[in-house]
């Protein structure tokens, strides 16, 4: 893992987690389970590589991006942006709701970059693992057939949960844009990827990173991996 990845994971563990403080003080139960989440998300990938160190080839296209130091650094700056808006530290702020009413604009942005990198790590390894030989285009259409289907379930799951959590109601115009903003972070993902090979090349073999030492590369694929 490169320093500034480092220093940026750790930065958002410490803004999780300011949050999760000040959440337990001023917030509202939803803040709260929010920041708890959050933070105790940012430790799943080092405890999964901890556990897990020599993933298995049958299940590695589905692990793998708990393996990737840029996944992960995507992921924690993303969730050190959604937590803070729901409850700015110690101000007691909830930009969403509020605040901002665009607040949610950065939030499905950087959700849509890092779902998107996510879905297309676990499609571009199950295309090397299993031999499919997918083209780069079809591998990017599917993750985002897979990104567009999930923003739009969750949308539709936030109207039927309106009954219960009245602070999920938004107009279909708002709904829209959320969509829209999560397409938006589909597009810069596709440029980090193709243009500077981040989180990871769609060409390149997936170089492993968590584990010094371990070698091998059975499949031509990847490496570190049983």
């Amino acid at each position: 893992m490169k320093t500034w990845e480092r220093v940026v994971i750790f930065a958002a563990r410490s803004i999780v987690f300011l949050a999760l403080i000040s959440s337990l003080m001023y917030g509202k139960l939803d803040q709260i389970l929010a920041a708890l989440a959050g933070f105790i998300s940012l430790f799943v990938p080092s405890f999964v590589r901890w556990i897990y160190s020599h993933p298995s080839k049958r299940v590695w296209p589905w692990v793998s991006p708990f393996y990737n130091d840029g996944v992960y650094t995507l992921f924690a700056i993303f969730m050190a942006f959604h937590v803070t808006f729901l409850n700015v530290p110690f101000l007691h702020l909830d930009l969403y709701n509020q605040v901002w009413g665009y607040a949610d604009v950065p939030s499905h942005l950087l959700g849509g970059l890092v779902t998107w990198v996510i879905f297309n790590e676990v499609v571009l390894e199950a295309s090397r693992m299993y031999n499919q030989d997918w083209s780069t285009k079809k591998i990017v259409w599917i993750s985002f057939f897979a990104l567009t289907l999930v923003g739009v379930t969750w949308e539709f799951l936030e109207v039927l949960m309106q009954s219960d959590m009245p602070w999920l109601y938004e107009t279909v115009a708002n709904k829209t844009q959320d969509v829209i903003m999560e397409i938006v972070g589909f597009l810069i993902g596709i440029i980090l990827v193709y243009r500077f090979k981040y989180p990871y090349s769609l060409y390149d073999p997936f170089k492993k990173s968590w584990a010094p030492g371990i070698t091998g590369n059975p499949e031509g694929a990847f490496s570190g991996v049983k």
